[in-house]
Parts: structure tokens; C-alpha cells; sequence
């Protein structure tokens, strides 16, 4: 199941103490992000916790800057909810369908904070027969207008799901058979050199500093694309592009049973 056809007409924040709470109740999954007036934190406190336990990440900030934020001039009672343009898809669900498969694939975006590359990420993990894309909750870009724009349609056509402990993520899925696999330029591991035919993630990192080491720690390999000197690195996107349809290569060119 991909995530819900983009509305163009929704806010991009939700203001208010009753509509953050009822936001919450019902559709948390299209949370980005919780904004709170330091000086309305001890006043919103049991949203604040129902916010953490759903893994959505809260900010505190300035009154002023709140107001800002949500392109309000009148009052916003200190707590704003920044909404994605579409909704994400269920995780467990979405995982699960990989999970099933023999030759499950999952992309994991950890950093990524450039809105044109996740949905070019996106759009290419559905060119190449990905299960969903698993977005880490804290510290990554999320389903905007601009990503979606950049996906050219492909939200509407791969699950992508919202994650608040990939690491954990990454352990429990390689505990379960998946080949785990690190984008990292300095990688020890060429991109040819592994068989791709099983269940399989990857895990593309952020423009500047990769995938967070807690991470990529939990990965089988750490996988490199070789260069031509004087470059030091490829475009993620491109990165995760090429993976994935070296996957595809191989899983094509495994012989048929008949």
C-alpha cells in the first residue's frame, strides 16, 4: 500500500492546542514535527509526552519564531504541528511485506536532508521494484511538496514510512535474513563484488555526513562506488540508483527454473 494521493490544498502546519491534540489522535503518522513555545511547554505537557511516545520529534523554540513558523501574525496558545503534504504509509505493515518475500527489498534514508534527492530516492526505489522506503524520523527530509514534486508521481506508487529507531530497524532486519547494506564512498566493499539476489536493504546516508555510524554499525557491509580520481563522492540519489539496479542485474540474470 503507497501512501494516500497527495492533497496540493493541505497546510503545511496545524495550530492549536485542540487541533495538535486531535491531530494526534488520529492521524499521527503525517506528523513531521512538533514546534512548542518554550515558554507553553509546562502547559502542553501531556501532548508534548503523547508526541514522544509516537516517536515524532519536538522542538522548542521561541514564541516569536513559533508564530513565524506557521506564517501566523495572531496567537497559536505555543504549539504547532508541521504536517507532511502526504500521508506516510503504516510502517509495520509496509515492512512486513518485505519481510514475507524471498527477495525482499527495503531502502533506508538516514540524514538526508535535501527534499529534491529524497524524491528522486523515492522515485528510483520504485523504478526498481523496492518494497517501501523508510524514512528516520529524527534528522531526515520528509514527504514536502518539493519531494513529492521530485518523485515525479512515485509516492503514490511504493509505501514510504516514517521510522524512530533505525538502528534498531536495521538490527532486527538482519537478524531476520536481510543483507544490510551501507552507501559509503569509503566503503571497503566494491558494488560489484557482493551477491544481491536475497532480501536486501539499503541504507543511503546524507548528503554531508552519511548515515549516522550507530547505523551503519549494524550494517553487513559498507559499500563503495568506485571513482575516477579527484572524485570524492557521487550524488545520493545517483548512489542509491546505482545499488539498486546492480540488485536488479543480478536478481534478472539468475537462471530461471523450468
Amino acid at each position: 500500500m503507497a501512501v494516500r494521493p497527495v492533497n496540493p490544498d493541505r497546510p503545511s502546519f496545524v495550530v492549536g492546542v485542540r487541533p495538535v491534540q486531535e491531530l494526534l489522535a488520529r492521524r499521527p503518522l503525517e506528523i513531521e514535527r512538533i514546534l512548542v513555545a518554550r515558554e507553553s511547554a509546562g502547559t502542553v505537557g501531556r501532548l508534548l509526552r503523547i508526541a514522544r511516545e509516537a516517536g515524532i520529534p519536538v522542538t522548542h523554540i521561541d514564541r516569536d519564531r513559533l508564530a513565524a513558523r506557521a506564517g501566523r501574525r495572531s496567537a497559536t496558545q505555543g504549539i504547532v504541528a508541521q504536517v507532511a503534504a502526504a500521508a506516510y504509509a503504516p510502517l509495520a505493515p509496509s515492512v512486513g511485506k518485505a519481510q514475507a518475500k524471498p527477495d525482499g527489498l527495503l531502502v533506508l534514508v538516514d540524514r538526508v536532508t535535501d527534499a529534491g534527492n529524497l524524491g528522486a530516492i523515492v522515485r528510483t526505489a520504485a523504478a526498481a521494484g523496492a518494497d517501501a522506503v523508510i524514512l528516520s524520523r529524527e534528522g531526515t527530509a520528509g514527504l514536502t511538496s518539493h519531494a513529492i514534486k521530485a518523485s515525479a508521481g512515485a509516492v503514490e506508487r511504493i509505501p514510504v514510512c516514517r521510522e524512530p529507531e533505525p538502528a534498531r530497524r536495521v538490527e532486527t532486519l538482519r537478524e531476520e535474513g536481510f543483507l544490510c547494506l551501507a552507501l559509503d564512498p569509503q566503503g571497503g566493499v566494491a558494488w560489484t563484488d557482493l551477491p544481491l539476489t536475497g532480501k536486501v536493504l539499503v541504507v543511503a546516508g546524507g548528503e554531508e555526513r552519511g548515515a549516522r555510524p550507530g547505523i551503519v554499525e549494524k550494517c553487513d557491509n559498507r559499500v563503495a562506488i568506485p571513482l575516477e580520481r579527484g572524485m570524492d563522492s557521487l550524488n545520493v540519489a545517483v548512489a542509491t540508483g546505482v545499488i539498486l539496479f546492480e540488485l536488479q542485474r543480478q536478481r534478472r540474470a539468475r537462471p530461471t527454473r523450468g
